[in-house]
């Protein structure tokens, strides 16, 4: 007995790493902004024995200075913020001293650095990071990264997709879709360029619906559909315009008006618009009248 409670006081007392944590897969959200707000940045820069977390807040404002909570930005502080959060496990922490190796802000530029800070933030969970690499194997950023991979760049997409991260998704329906990486798989390009739309990190543009409409109108990895087939072509704004005229010549007018009202439902549900929503044409010269 007293043994085993010799080990359990051990265990007790001594510092176990914690599960690396993802503070937040996306800066740019009200939560963050709830975070970043919370501290008082002057003292905690003269703080002693600042937490894991208060330091890599205090990067932050060291390296971007959001709202001016400090009196200028430091790279050099920010650093050493960021690389005592990582040292804790802060996934985020870990990619921000990934793009400062990469940029070589406050420290020489070394790209196999940054290159494993960017693995590591994304073994950990990081989506940002997922999405980094998978576009850096791609060859479609960074691109003195890595060299070229398709099947890393697939495992990547996958990885960022499954956490949420929309581009990355179209990416990967796209890897799908093309047999890049592997075999070609309707059923999964269609999937994953379907779930697009609802997944909540990163940019997700009206345009990406136009091959969803091709889809649903020949029949690839779904069922042959005109009114959805319709309905996504709208939704692509300009892009769909030639899939719109091409469909209208095989639809009933009560077809067409159903995937216009299904068009305009999305919308309207999602806040996201395009041009068209409120009777808007596109000009010779790009403009909407």
């Amino acid at each position: 007995m007293k043994k085993l409670l010799l080990i359990l006081w051990l265990i007790s007392v001594i510092n176990i790493p914690a599960q690396a944590a993802v503070l937040h897969q996306d800066n740019d959200t009200n939560s963050f902004d709830d975070d970043y707000s919370s501290f008082d940045y002057i003292s905690l820069s003269t703080k002693e024995n600042r937490t894991p977390v208060e330091s890599y807040y205090l990067g932050i404002a060291y390296l971007r200075n959001y709202d001016h909570v400090l009196e200028a930005t430091n790279n050099c502080k920010a650093f050493e913020n960021f690389e005592f959060a990582a040292d804790n496990d802060i996934a985020d922490a870990i990619f921000v001293l990934g793009t400062m190796y990469y940029n070589g802000a406050c420290v020489e530029r070394d790209v196999d650095k940054a290159g494993k800070l960017f693995i590591e933030a994304g073994s950990k969970g990081y989506v940002q990071a997922q999405a980094l690499l998978a576009r850096a194997y791609w060859g479609e950023n960074t691109r003195d990264l890595f060299v070229t991979d398709l099947a890393e760049a697939k495992k990547w997409l996958k990885k960022a997709a499954e956490n949420g991260d929309a581009p990355s998704a179209i990416g990967l329906a796209y890897f799908y879709e093309h047999g890049l990486g592997g075999d070609e798989n309707p059923e999964l390009a269609f999937k994953w360029r379907l779930k697009a739309s609802s997944l909540p990190y990163g940019e997700f543009s009206l345009g990406y619906f136009q091959p969803l409409g091709r889809y649903y109108e020949k029949g690839y990895g779904t069922e042959v559909d005109l009114i959805q087939a319709y309905k996504y072509y709208d939704l692509s704004g300009s892009i769909g315009g030639a899939g719109r005229s091409r469909l209208s010549k095989k639809m009933t007018n009560e077809q067409i008006a159903e995937a216009r009202q299904q068009s305009r439902q999305w919308q309207e549900e999602h806040r996201h618009f395009n041009p068209g929503y409120n009777g808007l044409q596109r000009q010779s010269d790009g403009s909407y009248r």
